[in-house]
């Protein structure tokens, strides 16, 4: 392969960059983000040049270097919107990288340009005459002649910006709303302009319809070079000195600068003329960035490997995400005038939405929404290179038919994004209020948030369906349930992920085509093949029943450790040996949230619990976050084990309750009796039976930890916690047991559908 075939490599000075082809000039893409520069840039960019001044004193090679410029050579001008075929200038480059450095670069000409300008008189410019073709080159760098007709010439700006702009020989076509190419066409039109000979250039806001900002912000950054260049003339005698001593580093002859006898020439007239030193100081300064001032100028091939050498230089910058890469193709299908109002423009601002509530999170935030969208699309897992997300997104859509069900199912995940973090401002209040009327499924869409971002895409698509069936969330709330299930179930019997996000891209992109479950009665049963789930394969026909076919044979069949669930029996057998608080705290959690669910204290045993009645010590409908529920307490202690439990089974289920944090912290590493005493006091059903547990025990507490307790709701699922004196391994076994089959019967059977 030719590296050549790839990319071109220069460095090249600003002469070079803008003025030696004529018809050359740049576009700026639509995906790039507006010129964004402050003053700080500005003071930056100016100081550079400022200092490579003063060096010519100490280094005749010396140069200033600002970066690197990323351009594609757009020959069939296929980037361009909008257009006037057969108008565009005869060479454009697209802008990958490096607006900021060349509008900012065009402001300091303009405004050297304008210096220079209103200080020729006519004695000057005889003085001077010489030396003013810098001029000449200074105005090929902001203006690009465009031929056409018999002996006609129109000057385009040397910069444009998609759909803002237009470049057209006609009056009526041309189209310059951008600042950029707003200014500079302005300052064509000035120069051009006998009238205006001797006059400052004002660029004027007044008239802007749209983005009026942004043009404050350009002209503001053109009154900062202004600004600095008069400063520069009045107060840098020293490096003024410097340049007049090194004109021939500038390329003035010796004879123009001195004369035939050494003491004549340029040097003479600008030794007893201030105004002639000073433009001559200007066109020396022009003169130096002209030649001296220079970029790495790297032109890519194609517009993929661009955004390749882009994203490896960048440093500093942030680099343009996929989504905002992806855009300007939506745009460039429809049509500009079309777009506007088109459905896929809806759908595209609803993703914006989503992006912009958190500006510092914006790359991870589309990273994530494009990775979980390609496996909601197409059933594709994407890495999260962003070269390979540019890829799909312009690729996929290229060759997709209903391209409107691509961007709308992009801005769909989007809006569940807002649903999966419901801190967002969410913009589908029907969906979210069903979901509160369904409390369970708010704290299994919480609990998932947390660690399960695997699942989105597939959650996606029940909200989708939701969508479609008029905002009837049914099947979307029971998959959310179905889900959280499946994650307890699979996480809570093993010390790794076993695989779990495979099943989930498979069921995307694949399906399942032999399904098998085995039941109670050991018997395996073939089930109906089930289709993928992505919306390309199977737009309309997922299923919450055959979600929960695919998941049951997941457990069964589908783990890369080979460990098998298909009954109460295999999943109790293998969580009491999970030491499942150091595994997965979350899972953990949700267990006992669940566990502790519409139950009451048994007389089977120490720590036992039984069903209740309905509407008895619910504890799903809280929230994941409930305050309440906020820490998980060992009965025995992780450290102090006044109770001899083994390390085995320290931080199994068995052994774990739930607490406040607050009274967790209190609870600590006490002795059992102590613990014995708190649950008595948080289970008590009254006022006053706590206190007289707390009155009639031996074991004292603290001012501050009786507090607590007071001040602490009631604990009904403590009281079966109330006589530890047996505690240990063999209760925490049966204890295990006794909470997984309350465990069981809620996810698996309720929400997953096993047989029991």
């Amino acid at each position: 392969m030719d590296i050549k075939n790839v990319f071109s490599v220069d460095t090249v000075n600003m002469k070079k960059l803008f003025a030696d082809e004529q018809e050359k000039c740049f576009y700026i893409p639509a995906y790039q983000r507006p010129y964004s520069w402050k003053k700080d840039d500005i003071n930056r960019m100016w100081e550079d040049i400022v200092y490579g001044l003063e060096q010519l004193g100490n280094s005749e090679d010396y140069i200033t270097f600002l970066g690197s410029v990323i351009t594609m050579h757009d020959i069939k001008h296929e980037s361009i919107a909008p257009i006037v075929r057969g108008e565009t200038p005869s060479k454009v480059m697209v802008i990958i990288d490096g607006q900021q450095r060349l509008t900012t670069m065009l402001l300091l000409i303009i405004s050297l340009d304008n210096a220079i300008r209103k200080k020729l008189t006519k004695d000057n410019e005889e003085a001077l005459s010489r030396v003013l073709e810098t001029l000449t080159f200074v105005s090929n760098m902001y203006k690009s002649p465009k031929n056409y007709g018999l002996n006609k010439s129109r000057d385009y700006p040397k910069i444009i910006r998609a759909y803002d702009d237009q470049w057209a020989t006609d009056d009526d076509q041309e189209k310059y709303d951008s600042p950029i190419a707003r200014l500079l066409k302005e300052y064509i039109n000035f120069v051009a302009n006998n009238k205006n000979k001797r006059k400052t250039f004002v660029y004027s806001v007044d008239n802007v319809d749209k983005d009026r900002e942004s043009h404050k912000g350009i002209n503001a950054n053109l009154g900062v070079f202004k600004s600095s260049i008069a400063k520069f003339l009045k107060d840098k005698l020293d490096i003024h000195k410097t340049m007049i001593g090194k004109t021939h580093l500038l390329d003035i002859e010796e004879s123009i600068f001195s004369g035939a006898d050494g003491e004549g020439g340029i040097k003479k007239d600008i030794a007893n003329n201030q105004d002639q030193k000073e433009i001559f100081i200007l066109l020396l300064i022009l003169r130096f960035v002209l030649q001296r001032v220079f970029v790495a100028d790297i032109v890519a091939k194609k517009e993929e490997y661009a955004f390749e050498m882009f994203d490896s230089l960048n440093t500093t910058g942030d680099p343009l995400t996929a989504f905002e890469t992806f855009k300007p193709k939506v745009v460039e299908h429809i049509g500009l005038e079309a777009y506007f109002s088109s459905s896929s423009k809806k759908h595209m601002e609803q993703i914006e939405d989503y992006l912009k509530l958190d500006p510092k999170r914006r790359d991870a935030s589309t990273n994530q929404l494009i990775t979980t969208f390609s496996l909601s699309e197409n059933g594709k897992a994407l890495s999260k290179k962003l070269r390979e997300q540019r890829i799909y997104l312009r690729d996929e859509y290229r060759k997709i038919e209903a391209k409107e069900g691509f961007v709308k199912n992009l801005a769909i995940v989007s809006k569940f994004y807002n649903i999966w973090n419901l801190s967002n401002n969410n913009p589908d209040e029907i969906i979210v209020n069903e979901l509160k009327n369904d409390k369970v499924a708010l704290t299994c869409l919480q609990f998932l948030a947390k660690k399960h971002i695997i699942a989105i895409a597939l959650l996606s698509r029940f909200y989708s369906k939701s969508l479609l069936d008029n905002s009837n969330a049914d099947d979307f709330v029971g998959a959310i349930k179905t889900v959280a299930a499946f994650f307890v179930l699979w996480r809570s019997v093993r010390t790794g992920t076993a695989g779990i996000d495979n099943c989930y891209r498979g069921l995307m992109s694949k399906g399942v085509e032999q399904p098998r479950v085995r039941g109670n009665d050991g018997i395996e049963k073939a089930q109906e093949a089930i289709l993928p789930f992505c919306r390309q394969k199977n737009e309309n026909n997922i299923s919450l029943k055959n979600l929960k076919t695919a998941l049951r044979y997941f457990l069964f069949k589908g783990a890369t450790d080979g460990v098998e669930i298909y009954s109460k029996e295999t999943w109790l057998d293998k969580i009491k040996n999970i030491g499942i608080y150091t595994e997965n705290k979350e899972v953990c959690k949700l267990m006992l949230i669940s566990a502790f669910d519409g139950v009451v204290s048994s007389n089977q045993g120490t720590g036992l619990v039984e069903e209740a009645r309905s509407g008895v010590s619910e504890t799903l409908n809280k929230s994941f976050d409930y305050l309440f529920f906020q820490s998980i307490e060992h009965i025995s202690p992780q450290t102090n084990n006044w109770s001899g439990v083994s390390d085995e089974r320290k931080h199994t289920l068995g052994n774990l309750t739930l607490l406040p944090k607050s009274i967790n912290s209190s609870a600590g590493n006490r002795e059992l009796k102590e613990k014995e005493l708190m649950f008595k006091a948080l289970s008590a059903k009254t006022l006053k039976e706590q206190k007289e547990h707390l009155k009639n025990s031996k074991v004292k507490f603290g001012e501050s930890t009786e507090s607590i307790l007071a001040q602490s709701q009631h604990f009904p699922y403590l009281e079966s916690l109330t006589n530890l004196e047996d505690w240990g391994d063999e209760v925490i076994e049966k204890r295990t047991e006794n909470l997984g089959s309350m465990i069981w019967k809620k996810l698996a059977v309720e929400w997953l559908g096993f047989e029991k």
